[in-house]
């Protein structure tokens, strides 16, 4: 072949050495090998991404699918009264007199549970007032009182009016002195003027009726409301939890009895935010602690709306705190130990198999 001619199909002697094709590659622009290299080791990681090269929505799938086939969830929980604890405190400040229950006392609503030292005072005020309002109470007699003075005074005009017609008439004839006419006047003249007295205030007892006993009626309603502050008074029917105060200290706005009515008991968990989807009002639940000898069955009674840290952490101490859990409330079966043991902490496990189908 002669040189300078170009190469034909099919002449193996025009085909390029493996020195020449090396030279070629080394040739391609470095800004394309470089894109090359990206490109695979971007692919590398989304393969690593997802595991066995499945996409998002398939994973979601898988995680759906895991969440169906649960029976149950376990979250920690505590035992709380249904009413919750009531912290009962004084209306005003003063020393404590008597405190007339303990702790474990069975109470009903309105029961005095404490008196404060100034008990006997308002009860004292509340004795006068009474007694204002029964002396209100005299005033139709005071008026009938009224009414037969005036008959009198008339009685004493009439009379004074017909001595003055004696009186004129003999002095007429000449058998009486005009002195004596003269007093007959006067007495007529003082009648007249007891009987206008008389007669204002007869209006006047008839006008303050009711409002005498209007006042003395206040009079008693606020001593009543007096001696109520010093009486400390259970708001509901329930148990004693605790008694915060004793004889002879001051309360001002502290607490000084709890109480809670805890015929009825409640487990309080903290569900994790992501699984509160899986759990429905009316599912099973059981709530164990090892400080019961047998657990305890109920059904959640109420899912809580909203998200806050978690408040139960267990004998852990290492146990995670700040979760994002929401509160799910179950009403056990009545248990009189359990009704000993308000904030207990305990393990709720609900069964999922109740919940209703989407």
């Amino acid at each position: 072949m002669a040189t300078g001619s170009s190469p034909r199909p099919g002449d193996t002697d025009s085909l390029p050495t493996p020195r020449q094709a090396r030279r070629s590659l080394g040739a391609m622009p470095r800004i394309r090998a470089r894109w090359i290299g990206w490109l695979l080791l971007i692919g590398i990681a989304l393969h690593a991404l997802v595991p066995g090269g499945e996409g998002p929505l398939v994973a979601s799938e898988a995680r759906a699918k895991e969440a169906a086939e649960r029976e149950s969830l376990v979250s920690l929980a505590r035992l709380e009264p249904a009413s919750g604890v009531v912290n009962v405190a004084a209306g005003a400040s003063d020393v404590v007199r008597q405190v007339l229950v303990q702790d474990g006392s069975e109470v009903t609503e309105s029961q005095v549970l404490v008196l404060l030292e100034s008990y006997e005072l308002r009860a004292a005020e509340l004795d006068a007032a009474r007694i204002e309002l029964e002396r209100a109470d005299l005033g139709p007699l005071e008026i009938e009182a009224q009414k037969a003075r005036i008959r009198a005074v008339q009685a004493e005009l009439d009379y004074a009016k017909d001595e003055v017609s004696s009186q004129e008439g003999l002095s007429e004839k000449g058998f009486s002195a005009g002195k004596e006419f003269r007093e007959a006047q006067l007495q007529v003249l003082r009648a007249e003027e007891q009987l206008n007295e008389s007669n204002a205030l007869l209006e006047r007892r008839i006008a303050n009726l009711d409002l005498a006993r209007r006042e003395a009626e206040n009079r008693v309603q606020q001593a009543e409301a007096r001696l109520e502050q010093t009486m400390i008074r259970s708001p509901l029917n329930g148990r004693v939890l605790r008694v915060r105060i004793r004889e002879g200290e001051r309360v001002d706005q502290n607490p000084v009895v709890s109480i809670a009515a805890t015929q009825t008991m409640m487990a309080v968990a903290e569900v994790h935010a992501n699984e509160i989807r899986l759990v429905r009002v009316g599912q099973r639940a059981v709530f164990s602690s090892p400080a019961l000898p047998d657990a305890l069955s109920g059904q959640v009674d109420s899912v809580g709306q909203m998200i806050f840290s978690n408040n139960v952490i267990g004998e852990d101490p290492t146990a995670p705190r700040g979760l994002r859990v929401v509160e799910v409330r179950v009403r056990l079966e009545p248990n009189e130990l359990a009704r000993k043991m308000t904030h207990l902490e305990g393990q709720l496990r609900i069964h999922l198999e109740d919940r209703e189908q989407p």
